[in-house]
Protein backbone atom coordinates (compact mmCIF):
# COMPACT_ATOMS: atom_id res chain seq x y z
CA UNK A 1 0.00 0.00 0.00
CA UNK A 2 1.31 3.23 -0.97
CA UNK A 3 2.10 5.67 2.33
CA UNK A 4 0.22 8.05 2.47
CA UNK A 5 1.92 12.07 1.60
CA UNK A 6 2.00 15.14 3.42
CA UNK A 7 2.80 18.14 2.13
CA UNK A 8 4.89 20.62 4.66
CA UNK A 9 4.25 24.13 4.17
CA UNK A 10 7.43 25.88 5.51
CA UNK A 11 8.45 22.94 6.83
CA UNK A 12 12.08 24.09 7.55
CA UNK A 13 11.12 26.85 10.15
CA UNK A 14 11.74 26.15 13.90
CA UNK A 15 7.94 24.52 14.33
CA UNK A 16 7.89 22.77 11.03
CA UNK A 17 10.80 20.72 11.68
CA UNK A 18 9.45 19.79 15.16
CA UNK A 19 6.70 18.73 13.36
CA UNK A 20 8.02 16.92 10.89
CA UNK A 21 10.36 15.05 13.18
CA UNK A 22 7.15 13.97 15.34
CA UNK A 23 5.01 12.79 11.87
CA UNK A 24 8.50 10.46 10.91
CA UNK A 25 8.93 9.12 14.21
CA UNK A 26 5.36 8.21 14.39
CA UNK A 27 3.57 7.57 11.31
CA UNK A 28 4.86 5.95 8.03
CA UNK A 29 3.71 8.89 6.04
CA UNK A 30 5.51 10.44 3.24
CA UNK A 31 6.31 14.45 3.86
CA UNK A 32 7.22 16.71 1.07
CA UNK A 33 9.09 19.61 2.73
CA UNK A 34 8.10 23.24 1.05
CA UNK A 35 9.43 26.75 0.96
CA UNK A 36 10.30 29.60 -0.82
CA UNK A 37 14.11 29.01 -0.47
CA UNK A 38 16.58 26.18 -0.76
CA UNK A 39 17.36 24.90 3.20
CA UNK A 40 19.14 22.17 4.36
CA UNK A 41 17.88 19.47 6.62
CA UNK A 42 18.96 18.22 9.76
CA UNK A 43 20.17 15.13 10.43
CA UNK A 44 17.02 14.16 13.03
CA UNK A 45 15.37 14.31 9.43
CA UNK A 46 18.01 13.38 6.77
CA UNK A 47 17.96 9.54 8.39
CA UNK A 48 14.53 8.99 7.32
CA UNK A 49 15.99 10.27 3.39
CA UNK A 50 13.41 7.16 1.96
CA UNK A 51 10.81 9.34 3.50
CA UNK A 52 11.45 13.00 2.29
CA UNK A 53 11.51 15.31 -0.57
CA UNK A 54 11.63 18.76 -1.13
CA UNK A 55 10.24 21.32 -3.42
CA UNK A 56 10.61 25.15 -3.56
CA UNK A 57 6.90 26.87 -3.43
CA UNK A 58 5.54 30.22 -2.26
CA UNK A 59 2.21 28.98 -0.07
CA UNK A 60 0.83 32.42 -1.54
CA UNK A 61 1.42 31.90 -4.97
CA UNK A 62 -2.26 29.81 -5.12
CA UNK A 63 -1.80 28.49 -8.39
CA UNK A 64 1.87 27.27 -7.83
CA UNK A 65 0.38 25.82 -4.47
CA UNK A 66 -3.08 24.02 -6.31
CA UNK A 67 -0.74 22.54 -8.72
CA UNK A 68 0.99 20.75 -5.67
CA UNK A 69 -1.93 19.56 -3.61
CA UNK A 70 -2.59 17.19 -6.32
CA UNK A 71 -2.23 13.33 -5.12
CA UNK A 72 -1.67 15.22 -1.47
CA UNK A 73 -3.27 13.38 1.27
CA UNK A 74 -3.03 16.04 3.97
CA UNK A 75 -1.17 19.70 4.09
CA UNK A 76 0.30 20.80 7.15
CA UNK A 77 0.94 24.42 6.91
CA UNK A 78 3.36 25.94 9.40
CA UNK A 79 3.64 29.54 7.23
CA UNK A 80 2.77 33.01 8.45
CA UNK A 81 2.49 35.33 10.01
CA UNK A 82 -1.45 34.50 9.50
CA UNK A 83 -2.44 37.96 9.33
CA UNK A 84 -0.60 38.23 5.90
CA UNK A 85 -1.50 34.94 4.81
CA UNK A 86 -5.10 34.87 5.39
CA UNK A 87 -7.29 32.53 4.43
CA UNK A 88 -5.93 31.83 1.01
CA UNK A 89 -3.85 28.18 1.70
CA UNK A 90 -6.93 26.78 3.50
CA UNK A 91 -9.39 27.99 0.85
CA UNK A 92 -7.30 26.38 -1.76
CA UNK A 93 -7.24 23.10 0.31
CA UNK A 94 -11.35 23.02 0.22
CA UNK A 95 -11.36 23.71 -3.11
CA UNK A 96 -9.34 20.29 -3.83
CA UNK A 97 -10.67 18.36 -1.20
CA UNK A 98 -7.43 18.23 0.55
CA UNK A 99 -7.28 18.35 4.83
CA UNK A 100 -5.39 21.02 6.33
CA UNK A 101 -3.65 21.18 9.84
CA UNK A 102 -2.79 24.72 10.06
CA UNK A 103 -0.66 26.04 12.77
CA UNK A 104 -2.14 30.00 12.09
CA UNK A 105 -5.95 31.40 11.27
CA UNK A 106 -6.71 32.37 14.28
CA UNK A 107 -10.33 34.79 14.49
CA UNK A 108 -10.11 36.90 11.09
CA UNK A 109 -9.52 32.65 8.99
CA UNK A 110 -12.11 30.87 11.68
CA UNK A 111 -14.88 33.70 10.84
CA UNK A 112 -14.41 33.43 7.39
CA UNK A 113 -14.32 30.08 6.69
CA UNK A 114 -17.35 29.42 8.45
CA UNK A 115 -18.84 32.28 6.61
CA UNK A 116 -17.57 30.63 3.36
CA UNK A 117 -19.64 27.37 4.79
CA UNK A 118 -22.98 29.10 3.61
CA UNK A 119 -22.44 29.11 -0.15
CA UNK A 120 -19.91 25.90 0.19
CA UNK A 121 -19.93 22.94 2.52
CA UNK A 122 -16.11 21.32 3.23
CA UNK A 123 -15.91 17.91 2.15
CA UNK A 124 -12.80 17.58 4.31
CA UNK A 125 -11.13 18.53 7.89
CA UNK A 126 -10.16 22.12 7.47
CA UNK A 127 -8.48 22.08 11.23
CA UNK A 128 -6.60 25.88 12.06
CA UNK A 129 -5.45 27.42 15.48
CA UNK A 130 -3.04 23.89 15.85
CA UNK A 131 -0.45 25.39 18.49
CA UNK A 132 -0.29 26.93 22.23
CA UNK A 133 -2.42 30.02 21.92
CA UNK A 134 -4.52 28.95 20.18
CA UNK A 135 -4.70 25.31 20.05
CA UNK A 136 -3.40 23.67 23.44
CA UNK A 137 -5.38 26.71 24.90
CA UNK A 138 -8.72 25.10 23.78
CA UNK A 139 -7.79 21.26 24.33
CA UNK A 140 -6.78 21.67 27.76
CA UNK A 141 -9.85 23.04 29.55
CA UNK A 142 -11.89 20.95 27.49
CA UNK A 143 -9.93 17.82 28.59
CA UNK A 144 -11.06 19.65 32.33
CA UNK A 145 -14.05 19.78 31.61
CA UNK A 146 -14.11 15.93 30.05
CA UNK A 147 -11.90 14.36 33.24
CA UNK A 148 -13.63 16.33 36.18
CA UNK A 149 -17.22 17.78 35.36
CA UNK A 150 -18.40 14.13 35.77
CA UNK A 151 -21.02 14.79 33.59
CA UNK A 152 -22.63 17.45 35.54
CA UNK A 153 -23.46 21.52 34.43
CA UNK A 154 -20.39 23.29 34.07
CA UNK A 155 -21.33 27.06 35.41
CA UNK A 156 -18.01 28.94 34.97
CA UNK A 157 -14.73 28.75 33.37
CA UNK A 158 -11.43 30.34 33.97
CA UNK A 159 -8.52 30.23 31.90
CA UNK A 160 -5.12 31.58 32.84
CA UNK A 161 -2.46 31.74 29.66
CA UNK A 162 1.30 32.74 30.26
CA UNK A 163 4.53 32.06 28.01
CA UNK A 164 7.95 33.33 27.05
CA UNK A 165 10.61 32.77 24.10
CA UNK A 166 12.31 34.43 21.74
CA UNK A 167 9.75 35.14 19.36
CA UNK A 168 10.27 35.10 15.58
CA UNK A 169 9.16 38.02 13.60
CA UNK A 170 6.26 35.64 12.26
CA UNK A 171 5.30 34.66 15.79
CA UNK A 172 5.67 38.53 17.11
CA UNK A 173 3.50 39.50 14.19
CA UNK A 174 0.51 37.66 15.30
CA UNK A 175 1.13 38.19 19.07
CA UNK A 176 0.85 42.10 18.01
CA UNK A 177 -1.58 41.37 15.72
CA UNK A 178 -4.03 39.51 18.89
CA UNK A 179 -3.81 42.73 20.94
CA UNK A 180 -6.22 44.24 18.98
CA UNK A 181 -8.54 41.54 18.63
CA UNK A 182 -7.21 41.21 14.85
CA UNK A 183 -9.61 44.25 14.18
CA UNK A 184 -12.26 43.73 16.75
CA UNK A 185 -10.78 45.99 19.62
CA UNK A 186 -12.94 44.28 22.10
CA UNK A 187 -10.75 45.59 25.25
CA UNK A 188 -10.44 44.03 28.24
CA UNK A 189 -13.50 41.47 28.67
CA UNK A 190 -15.22 38.54 29.08
CA UNK A 191 -18.11 35.86 28.14
CA UNK A 192 -21.46 36.44 30.21
CA UNK A 193 -24.53 34.42 29.11
CA UNK A 194 -23.28 34.14 25.39
CA UNK A 195 -22.39 37.91 25.33
CA UNK A 196 -18.83 39.53 25.90
CA UNK A 197 -19.02 42.29 28.23
CA UNK A 198 -15.98 45.24 28.48
CA UNK A 199 -14.37 45.55 31.99
CA UNK A 200 -12.70 48.19 33.23
CA UNK A 201 -9.11 48.16 33.18
CA UNK A 202 -9.10 48.87 36.77
CA UNK A 203 -10.82 45.30 37.00
CA UNK A 204 -9.32 43.62 34.45
CA UNK A 205 -6.03 42.33 35.75
CA UNK A 206 -5.39 39.29 38.30
CA UNK A 207 -2.86 36.88 39.31
CA UNK A 208 -1.86 33.51 38.07
CA UNK A 209 -0.34 31.16 40.38
CA UNK A 210 2.04 28.41 38.94
CA UNK A 211 4.97 26.39 40.06
CA UNK A 212 8.55 27.25 39.20
CA UNK A 213 10.06 28.14 36.49
CA UNK A 214 6.66 30.73 35.97
CA UNK A 215 5.54 31.44 39.84
CA UNK A 216 3.05 34.06 40.55
CA UNK A 217 2.07 36.52 37.55
CA UNK A 218 0.31 39.43 36.75
CA UNK A 219 -2.39 38.79 33.68
CA UNK A 220 -4.97 40.28 32.17
CA UNK A 221 -8.33 39.54 30.52
CA UNK A 222 -7.98 39.11 26.92
CA UNK A 223 -10.60 37.22 24.47
CA UNK A 224 -10.35 34.00 23.57
CA UNK A 225 -12.38 32.47 20.32
CA UNK A 226 -11.44 28.80 21.40
CA UNK A 227 -12.95 29.40 24.56
CA UNK A 228 -16.01 31.42 23.50
CA UNK A 229 -16.68 28.50 21.66
CA UNK A 230 -15.72 25.87 24.65
CA UNK A 231 -18.50 27.93 26.92
CA UNK A 232 -21.41 28.16 24.22
CA UNK A 233 -20.67 24.17 23.57
CA UNK A 234 -21.16 23.05 27.00
CA UNK A 235 -23.52 26.01 27.73
CA UNK A 236 -21.04 27.97 30.26
CA UNK A 237 -22.42 30.95 31.47
CA UNK A 238 -19.31 32.92 32.60
CA UNK A 239 -15.67 31.93 30.89
CA UNK A 240 -13.04 34.92 31.52
CA UNK A 241 -9.76 34.10 29.88
CA UNK A 242 -6.51 36.17 31.25
CA UNK A 243 -3.39 36.04 29.77
CA UNK A 244 0.88 37.48 29.98
CA UNK A 245 3.68 37.42 28.09
CA UNK A 246 6.20 36.83 30.77
CA UNK A 247 9.39 38.17 29.42
CA UNK A 248 9.41 41.81 31.18
CA UNK A 249 10.85 43.80 28.09
CA UNK A 250 8.39 41.48 25.35
CA UNK A 251 6.00 42.72 28.29
CA UNK A 252 6.47 46.44 28.17
CA UNK A 253 6.52 46.05 24.38
CA UNK A 254 3.19 44.80 24.03
CA UNK A 255 1.88 47.30 26.73
CA UNK A 256 3.22 50.31 24.04
CA UNK A 257 1.99 48.37 20.88
CA UNK A 258 -1.79 47.92 23.50
CA UNK A 259 -1.85 51.77 24.26
CA UNK A 260 -0.94 53.43 21.25
CA UNK A 261 -3.12 50.92 19.25
CA UNK A 262 -0.27 49.86 16.83
CA UNK A 263 -2.12 46.79 15.91
CA UNK A 264 -4.35 48.95 13.78
CA UNK A 265 -2.10 48.48 10.67
CA UNK A 266 0.41 46.15 8.58
CA UNK A 267 2.87 48.94 9.05
CA UNK A 268 2.76 49.20 12.40
CA UNK A 269 1.95 46.19 13.37
CA UNK A 270 5.88 45.22 11.55
CA UNK A 271 7.53 48.06 13.47
CA UNK A 272 6.26 46.77 16.99
CA UNK A 273 7.04 43.29 16.19
CA UNK A 274 10.17 43.96 15.02
CA UNK A 275 10.45 45.65 18.93
CA UNK A 276 9.33 42.62 20.06
CA UNK A 277 11.53 39.99 18.26
CA UNK A 278 14.32 42.11 19.57
CA UNK A 279 13.03 42.56 22.97
CA UNK A 280 12.02 38.93 23.57
CA UNK A 281 15.81 37.58 22.51
CA UNK A 282 16.97 39.87 25.54
CA UNK A 283 14.35 38.51 28.12
CA UNK A 284 15.51 34.89 27.56
CA UNK A 285 19.48 35.81 28.05
CA UNK A 286 18.84 34.86 31.24
CA UNK A 287 15.25 33.03 31.11
CA UNK A 288 13.89 29.89 29.97
CA UNK A 289 11.33 29.55 27.53
CA UNK A 290 7.87 28.60 29.00
CA UNK A 291 4.04 27.92 28.54
CA UNK A 292 1.71 27.61 30.84
CA UNK A 293 -2.53 27.06 31.17
CA UNK A 294 -3.97 27.01 34.06
CA UNK A 295 -8.02 26.75 34.04
CA UNK A 296 -10.73 25.97 36.52
CA UNK A 297 -14.19 25.29 36.36
CA UNK A 298 -17.17 26.03 38.70
CA UNK A 299 -20.07 22.85 38.56
CA UNK A 300 -23.54 23.72 39.28
CA UNK A 301 -23.41 21.53 42.45
CA UNK A 302 -20.52 24.35 43.80
CA UNK A 303 -17.45 21.66 43.60
CA UNK A 304 -14.10 23.40 41.86
CA UNK A 305 -12.16 21.75 39.66
CA UNK A 306 -8.90 23.38 38.39
CA UNK A 307 -5.80 21.83 36.18
CA UNK A 308 -2.18 22.98 34.91
CA UNK A 309 -0.14 21.72 32.24
CA UNK A 310 3.27 23.35 31.85
CA UNK A 311 5.76 22.86 28.73
CA UNK A 312 8.97 24.41 28.94
CA UNK A 313 10.31 24.44 24.68
CA UNK A 314 7.42 26.11 23.11
CA UNK A 315 8.65 25.75 19.30
CA UNK A 316 9.04 22.29 19.95
CA UNK A 317 5.65 21.83 21.98
CA UNK A 318 3.73 23.53 18.96
CA UNK A 319 5.61 21.23 16.83
CA UNK A 320 4.81 18.20 18.38
CA UNK A 321 1.15 19.58 18.61
CA UNK A 322 1.06 19.92 14.81
CA UNK A 323 2.40 16.49 14.45
CA UNK A 324 -0.16 14.83 16.97
CA UNK A 325 -3.00 16.52 15.25
CA UNK A 326 -1.62 15.55 12.04
CA UNK A 327 -1.00 11.77 13.10
CA UNK A 328 -4.18 11.83 14.25
CA UNK A 329 -5.90 12.67 11.30
CA UNK A 330 -3.85 10.22 9.42
CA UNK A 331 -4.78 7.00 11.59
CA UNK A 332 -8.50 8.44 11.00
CA UNK A 333 -8.84 9.51 14.49
CA UNK A 334 -10.24 13.03 13.58
CA UNK A 335 -13.74 12.01 11.47
CA UNK A 336 -15.48 15.77 11.58
CA UNK A 337 -15.45 17.76 8.58
CA UNK A 338 -15.63 21.80 7.81
CA UNK A 339 -13.87 24.56 9.53
CA UNK A 340 -12.63 23.82 13.14
CA UNK A 341 -10.12 24.57 16.05
CA UNK A 342 -8.41 22.08 17.65
CA UNK A 343 -10.55 20.84 20.55
CA UNK A 344 -13.36 20.88 17.94
CA UNK A 345 -11.58 18.14 16.19
CA UNK A 346 -9.92 16.33 18.65
CA UNK A 347 -10.70 13.91 21.53
CA UNK A 348 -9.31 16.19 24.24
CA UNK A 349 -8.15 13.83 26.72
CA UNK A 350 -6.66 11.16 24.04
CA UNK A 351 -4.90 14.48 22.78
CA UNK A 352 -2.89 15.62 26.05
CA UNK A 353 -2.14 11.91 26.16
CA UNK A 354 -0.20 11.93 23.03
CA UNK A 355 1.38 15.30 24.07
CA UNK A 356 2.48 13.76 27.72
CA UNK A 357 3.77 10.26 25.52
CA UNK A 358 5.86 12.92 23.17
CA UNK A 359 7.75 14.33 26.26
CA UNK A 360 7.35 17.93 26.15
CA UNK A 361 5.00 18.33 29.14
CA UNK A 362 6.74 19.44 31.78
CA UNK A 363 4.25 19.64 34.30
CA UNK A 364 0.66 18.11 34.30
CA UNK A 365 -1.79 18.20 37.35
CA UNK A 366 -5.89 18.11 38.15
CA UNK A 367 -7.14 18.80 41.60
CA UNK A 368 -10.84 18.99 43.02
CA UNK A 369 -11.65 21.49 45.65
CA UNK A 370 -15.16 22.88 46.81
CA UNK A 371 -15.81 26.78 46.94
CA UNK A 372 -14.79 28.44 49.86
CA UNK A 373 -16.93 31.39 51.68
CA UNK A 374 -14.65 34.25 50.31
CA UNK A 375 -15.31 32.92 46.67
CA UNK A 376 -19.18 32.88 47.39
CA UNK A 377 -18.65 36.40 48.53
CA UNK A 378 -16.82 37.42 45.69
Amino acid sequence: MQAQSVLLLGGTGQVGLKAAEYLLQHTEAALIFASRRKASLPSTILQYQDRISTVQLDAQDTNDLKARLIGVDLVVACVGPSGIIGDQIVLACKELNVPIIDAGGYDPVYSSLHEHEKHRKSNVPLIINVGLLPGLSGVFPAHLIQQCSNGKAVKSLEVQYVGRDAWSYNSAWDIIHGLGDFGHERGFCYLKNQQVVSEKFSKAGTKANFPAPIGTVSTMLIYAEEIVQLANEHGIKTAKVYGANLGPRAMFVCMVAKIFKMYKNHKSIARAARWLCKASAKDMRKLDPVYGVDAQIECEDGSIQRGQIILEDTYQATGFIIGIAAKQFLNNQITKIGPMMLHEAVDASGFIKDLEQAGVVAGLSLSKSEKTAEQEAA
